[in-house]
Parts: C-alpha cells; sequence; structure tokens
C-alpha cells in the first residue's frame, strides 16, 4: 500500500494552474499548431503524436505567462518539433525535393527553408542562386501572400 501512496502524487495547485494554461492554448492555437505540423508531416498519426508533445512540452510555460508573442513562438516550437520528428527516411537530399510543376520558385524556396528545415545557404547552393537572391525570393512570396 506504501508503495501505492509513492507513485500516485497529488497534482498540486501549480499543476492545475500549469495544465489549464496549456489547455487554453491548446484551444486559442491548437488547429493553427497541427496546421503547420501537417504542412512538415503529411502523415496524420504523426502529426497528432508531435502536436501532443507540442502541448505536453514544458516549454508551454513561458508561451502561457507572456501571451504577446504567443503565436509566433508556438508557430517556431511546432515547426522544429516536426522538424524533429519527422522521418529519417522521408528526408530526401534538397536535389532529390519534388516540387509541384505549378508552384512558383519563391513557393519552392519557402517549403525548402520553412517545411523542409533547409538552411538558407544549403538552398541557395543547391539550386545555384546567391544566398540574397533566395532572401528576395522570401521577400516576393511573403509579398505575394500578403496581397492574397
Amino acid at each position: 500500500m506504501d508503495i501505492m501512496k509513492q507513485v500516485y502524487k497529488k497534482p498540486t495547485s501549480q499543476g492545475i494552474i500549469a495544465h489549464t494554461a496549456h489547455l487554453n492554448l491548446y484551444d486559442k492555437y491548437g488547429s493553427m499548431a497541427y496546421g503547420v505540423i501537417l504542412q512538415i508531416i503529411p502523415e496524420p498519426e504523426l502529426a497528432q503524436a508531435v502536436l501532443v508533445d507540442l502541448f505536453t512540452s514544458p516549454q508551454l510555460k513561458t508561451l502561457a505567462e507572456i501571451p504577446v508573442h504567443t503565436p509566433g513562438e508556438l508557430i517556431r516550437l511546432a515547426r522544429s518539433k516536426a522538424i524533429a520528428a519527422k522521418p529519417m527516411c522521408d528526408a530526401s537530399p534538397l536535389s532529390a525535393h519534388k516540387s509541384n510543376p505549378n508552384d512558383s520558385p519563391e513557393k519552392l524556396i519557402f517549403d525548402l527553408s520553412f517545411c523542409q528545415g533547409y538552411t538558407l545557404e544549403a538552398i541557395a547552393e543547391r539550386l545555384q542562386l546567391s544566398p540574397t537572391n533566395v532572401l528576395k525570393s522570401f521577400y516576393r512570396y511573403f509579398k505575394h501572400l500578403r496581397s492574397s
């Protein structure tokens, strides 16, 4: 009986508050985070596991305390967790990346950077562009998104 008492710990008031804060963040931003994760990992089961990992991670404590930067920080955290959880067999070399033929070069560069996690230098080297041109492509892509 003593073993059971040691294993089961009553939740503390701080633990309940943290859990409630995480649930509030999930209610507000869960669908946005899931969309980001699905862009990187198109497998729903794995994407859901990453989403659970995201909303149970200790990094959310700081997001709940400082709500001003929450959406951007949550997107960054979701992206990093999704890239880390992405299956290695899916992480093909940049030169073998398949894109939609209707995609603009700007969209391809954004996808390679945001969804696949390649650095600007790697993208520039593989696509034989200067880093400045890669950054200009980002600018044009964001400008296009804002005007749409």
